[in-house]
Formats: structure tokens, C-alpha cells, sequence
């Protein structure tokens, strides 16, 4: 008698089935959780790989006031960060790393960073189509208690570095 793959499943006692998923279903919440946590590393060790690896030089370096000014963060608010933003007045390349003190900030950052996508997209719109590309691939992403927003020709490098330290 030729017995289908349905009629062999069914002889499966139902003890050794719930184990079976309840094993998947541990090995997939163990791969969610490693997907989104990441190491404690400090500022420094991330913007010195950022400095080796990618063009963070052709930025500048922005203090606690053009944080505020340009992103409207206040730098005590959070544990540490970084932020790069174009030396050109019409550029729109812009780096912002931030280790924050609580995972509950990071969705607020999430909404700031495209807000600032959005305003940059109303302020080019119509003119500056090269900053329009740039914006349009703009990388924003948390990861354990960081907060990661790139824009620039190649945020997939800055990505990729940030993502090689803190994980």
C-alpha cells in the first residue's frame, strides 16, 4: 500500500509534534533577539572605525549646539552620540550615532530622523535633485540601545561599519 506524506505525518505521535514547535518556535525567538541586540561599545571605538573605514572626513563634526540646532536633540538626554553633517551649506550629508540610556527613546528618535528626512525633501524639492537621491536613501535603524541615521552617496558603508562594531 502507498501511503502519502499526510497519512506518515498523522502517525507522528502529538507529544513529539509540540516539541518540535515549541523548539522552532525557541530557535526563532532566539534569532530575534540576537538580531536585535547588540554589544556595549563606546562612542569612541564606533566613530574610530566610522573615521578608518568610511569618508566621515569630508563632514564636519558637530558640537552639542548643532545637535540641538539641526536634529532638535538635546545632548544630555542621551548616554552618548556622534553627529557628522556636510561642510557644504546646500549638502545634505548627515551622520547621527546615539547610544541611548533607555530603549524607550529610541522610536522618538526614529520620528525625529524622518522628520528631518522630510523637511530636507521639502527644502530641495523641485531644484536639488542630486540631494533628493541622497534623501530618498536614507538609512535609519536601532539596534539594542543604539540609534543609527545616515544619509549620504553611500549610507550602506556607514551602515555596514556601524553594524560590524556593535554587534
Amino acid at each position: 500500500m502507498n501511503r502519502t506524506f499526510a497519512d506518515k505525518i498523522n502517525q507522528v505521535p502529538p507529544i513529539i509534534v509540540r516539541v518540535l514547535l515549541i523548539l522552532a518556535l525557541v530557535g526563532f525567538l532566539g534569532g530575534i533577539y540576537h538580531s536585535a541586540s547588540a554589544k556595549d561599545v563606546s562612542m569612541s571605538d564606533i566613530e574610530s572605525a566610522m573615521t578608518e573605514k568610511t569618508n566621515i572626513n569630508k563632514m564636519e563634526k558637530c558640537n552639542q549646539r548643532k545637535l540641538l540646532q539641526f536634529m532638535g536633540l538635546n545632548s544630555e538626554n542621551y548616554d552618548s552620540w556622534i553627529y557628522y553633517k556636510s561642510k557644504e551649506s546646500l549638502g545634505v550629508d548627515e551622520l547621527l550615532i546615539i547610544k541611548v540610556k533607555s530603549t524607550d527613546d529610541l522610536s522618538g528618535l526614529q520620528d525625529t530622523a524622518e522628520g528631518r528626512v522630510e523637511s530636507q525633501k521639502k527644502a530641495f524639492d523641485g531644484y536639488g535633485t542630486n540631494q533628493m537621491k541622497l534623501l530618498g536613501n536614507a538609512v535609519i535603524e536601532t539596534k539594542g540601545k543604539y540609534f543609527f541615521y545616515c544619509v549620504s552617496k553611500n549610507p550602506e558603508k556607514y551602515e555596514e561599519v556601524f553594524r560590524s562594531v556593535i554587534q
